[in-house]
């Protein structure tokens, strides 16, 4: 079934930039984190996936990893690891939960605040630039090819952007699906899919596998329909 609009790949580069921001301690870190830009929070959090460094076992947000490694407080460290992003949709929502979780701990452990860190974190923050491929899709089969071959940025920026950056409250894909073909059901299951628990490449396979399934799940009723009939 031919879509009504393509799909049309965008893919993203990004200038990072090392910002004047620098925390000493876990203060100067909560100061420094309820003012900072949002692009700032979103870098820090997500470079590491669309870099490609996810592995499991290791704190894929730098701020986590800068608590453990730096302060040595491996409890809160833990609290900024397990924040569940997928839950979110607005940096600013992202901020304060972190922001709350400090001051939890901080509430409870005040000598904590003023530790010196054995390096500071210095705050970055990226600016991109969104670029179209010369990829499109107008039906699901194509859109199953094309992303096997578009690249993994071009992932990130549809599935990660998308929702927290740019605040589209879903992913790209589930919204064409949405628009496109009423699909609800296959829309919410790739909405379903916590991005923050696979590498890109698996990510990627899961979306193929949610299309495709659901594909030949409709071109097998289809094929039993005319046999009835």
């Amino acid at each position: 079934m031919r879509a009504k609009i393509p799909f049309e790949f965008h893919t993203s580069s990004q200038l990072v930039e090392i910002t004047s921001q620098k925390a000493g301690d876990l203060k100067e870190f909560r100061e420094i984190l309820k003012g900072i830009d949002g692009s700032s929070i979103f870098y820090h959090v997500h470079h590491a996936f669309r870099e490609h460094q996810f592995a499991p076992g290791v704190y894929t947000n730098d701020f986590a990893h800068w608590v453990e490694n730096e302060i040595g407080e491996h409890v809160l460290a833990e609290r900024l690891a397990n924040i569940n992003i997928k839950d979110y949709t607005k940096l600013e929502a992202l901020r304060d939960k972190i922001v709350e979780i400090l001051d939890g701990y901080l509430s409870g452990n005040p000598a904590g605040g003023t530790i010196p860190a054995k390096h500071g974190f210095y705050f970055c923050r990226a600016i991109g630039i969104i670029l179209k491929t010369r990829y499109e899709a107008w039906d699901r089969e194509e859109f199953c090819d094309a992303l096997k071959k578009v690249g993994l940025r071009s992932l990130f920026f549809h599935f990660f952007e998308a929702r927290l950056r740019l605040a589209k409250q879903s992913n790209d894909f589930s919204n064409w699906i949405k628009d496109n073909y009423g699909d609800e059901v296959l829309a919410k299951k790739i909405e379903a899919l916590d991005p923050y628990i696979y590498t890109m490449d698996q990510l990627c396979d899961q979306i193929i596998n949610l299309v495709c399934k659901r594909r030949d799940g409709i071109i097998g009723r289809i094929f039993k329909w005319l046999k009835i009939r």
